[in-house]
């Protein structure tokens, strides 16, 4: 089935799984406990509302059907994963990593005209979890801080579009 691809079960996963990495890296880059609930309010808000305008898209909408379960500790985990790590590990690379390797798969099973709005969701989400968290109280300030925003161009780059 060209429009949704032919993806073995590790592939499923990943491409399943990658909305809940990309809200978690949003959500950790500027690592605030304040914003991490409303974050993660945003993220699972987001997902339920994506449906209407993303189910256009059949591969999107078999994504929607089967997205991995986010919970808040599971959320808490992946944020914790990326703002604490002291170990010399990257987990931001590593996630970024695996939004290239998606993005990369799913042109190649998808074709780039059917990948697209996979990848925009996958852009959709990062945005809706940077927004949550209005970064001042000051009425002309940016709902996306600085550092939020360079990430989601990081996502945006490594998607390929």
């Amino acid at each position: 089935m060209a429009e949704t691809g032919e993806f073995d079960e590790a592939e499923w996963q990943t491409l399943r799984q990658l909305p809940l990495v990309v809200a978690a890296v949003i959500s950790a880059v500027d690592y605030s406990t304040i914003s991490e609930g409303r974050e993660y309010k945003a993220f699972t808000e987001f997902l339920k509302k994506a449906g209407a305008k993303r189910r256009k898209s059949p591969f999107v909408a078999a994504i929607l059907d089967e997205v991995i379960e986010a919970d808040h500790d599971t959320f808490q985990k992946h944020c914790t994963t990326v703002s604490s790590a002291m170990s010399g590990e990257k987990p931001v690379e590593n996630a970024l990593k695996q939004v290239k390797e998606a993005g990369l798969l799913i042109d190649a099973r998808l074709g780039k005209k059917d990948a697209r709005p996979y990848k925009e969701f996958i852009l959709d989400v990062a945005l809706a979890v940077a927004r949550a968290h209005k970064e001042s109280a000051l009425p002309f300030a940016s709902p996306v801080s600085k550092v939020e925003d360079f990430h989601i161009r990081r996502i945006e780059t490594a998607l390929g579009i």
